[in-house]
């Protein structure tokens, strides 16, 4: 039976992150990394490339390149903790011993629960850039439609990256205006929420956007089943009493997003929120990333049950916190450093215009940048588009930003 004082669950931004960080603590014989996914994805870069911009490729490096050196990695899914014996089973049945655990499993996408939509994924006008396989296609129906209607989903939150299913429509917003199409087209965004965006100053930017470009917005509209063939999409709509109502909306191109959940051996080990807006997630404590009950356990990026935006971003300024708490609590000390729920979205609303979100709990605005970040600025998309990436990574995957 293997042992290992820290024991992180995740290869993805969140994993690699405290791991490299990690690292600057103890010996990397210490450490071990639990993915069986031979690939690492930059995701916030396949927006972009659905919109046109860059190749999926440049979004894909080979895990076993990104470990870091010395650091047992370990090439099989979990299936279940026992944080009561500090034990992680694998699905090989392999038991492996923690001092520490790390849970940066991300989430998964539920495409099932949107009926109709298994076989038709990535074919009859329905795509998604929540996919690697499917980003291309995405690209391909925006530069294929002539005319008609392109409707884009958003789903109940939380979701990775919230901003990114209207990123894409006002992408193909300009690309259909590029091709001179764009009088032909009708572009329409049925989103499950109540605004637009969930910062309100960033919502009243955006509903000039969406104005100023002639979309057409549906809220409190949930997708529940897509018919291909038909090219119909069915919503539950819930009015201001909160009575539901059925609603279909012919389509000539879909851009869907499903609902998003933490995987289910986070529940299935104890580990989760019970009830509440949170239900399902991993239970730790907004500010130390400490899970509520087993003070061995931490959590960082989207697999975390905490109010903020599931993003990038939110993980750089997490990460950091999760090491030294962990730190602190090996040598008996008080956990000192505290996440402050800060997260950014770069909200593309054309080629080469971005309007920088950074907020953080209760939708506190935190800018980095002494000007007015509700206006979009050719100077944002520069760092969306070239800085980013490079940041990433060569910053923070590296734990050294």
């Amino acid at each position: 039976m293997q042992h290992f004082k820290v024991l992180v669950l995740g290869s993805g931004s969140g994993g690699l992150s405290v791991t490299s960080k990690l690292l600057e603590y103890l010996s990397p014989v210490h450490v071990a990394i639990v993915d069986p996914s031979p690939y690492h994805f930059y995701q916030p870069f396949w927006t972009l490339v659905g919109g046109g911009v860059g190749t999926k490729e440049e979004t894909r490096k080979e895990t076993k390149d990104l470990i870091p050196e010395g650091v047992t990695w370990l090439k099989v899914a979990v299936s279940k903790v026992h944080p009561e014996k500090k034990t992680v089973t694998l699905v090989n049945d392999q038991v492996v011993t923690y001092d520490f655990l790390v849970v940066a499993t991300g989430l998964k996408l539920n495409w099932e629960k949107i009926e109709g939509l298994e076989g038709n994924l990535g074919k009859n006008g329905v795509c998604s850039i929540y996919e690697y396989d499917q980003v291309d296609y995405v690209k391909e129906c925006i530069r294929n439609l002539k005319s008609g209607v392109a409707l884009f989903i958003m789903p109940p939150t939380p979701i990775k990256c919230a901003g990114a299913p209207q990123k894409i429509m006002y992408l193909a917003d300009s690309s259909f205006r590029q091709n001179g199409v764009r009088d032909k087209i009708h572009v329409h965004f049925a989103t499950a929420g109540k605004a637009i965006f969930g910062v309100p100053e960033f919502a009243k930017a955006l509903d000039k956007v969406v104005k100023a470009k002639n979309i057409q917005t549906h809220f409190m509209h949930k997708l529940v089943g897509v018919d291909a063939a038909k090219k119909t999409a069915f919503f539950d709509v819930t009015d201001a009493e909160g009575k539901v109502s059925k609603k279909t909306i012919q389509y000539d191109m879909l851009h869907v997003v499903p609902s998003m959940s933490a995987h289910s051996y986070v529940a299935e080990s104890g580990l989760a929120f019970e009830d509440g807006d949170q239900k399902g997630w991993l239970a730790v404590n907004k500010f130390t990333l400490q899970h509520i009950k087993y003070h061995t356990v931490f959590g960082v990026g989207d697999v975390t049950g905490i109010p903020n935006s599931k993003t990038g971003a939110a993980i750089r300024k997490q990460y950091p916190v999760v090491v030294k708490n962990i730190i602190s609590a090996m040598n008996g000390m008080k956990l000192d450093d505290h996440y402050d729920g800060y997260s950014s979205c770069p909200l593309v609303i054309d080629y080469g215009k971005v309007i920088l979100a950074e907020f953080g709990y209760d939708n506190k605005l935190m800018p980095s940048f002494p000007f007015d970040q509700t206006v979009p600025r050719s100077s944002m998309w520069i760092l969306k588009r070239w800085l980013l990436p490079v940041m990433y990574w060569y910053g923070m995957i590296k734990g050294r930003f």
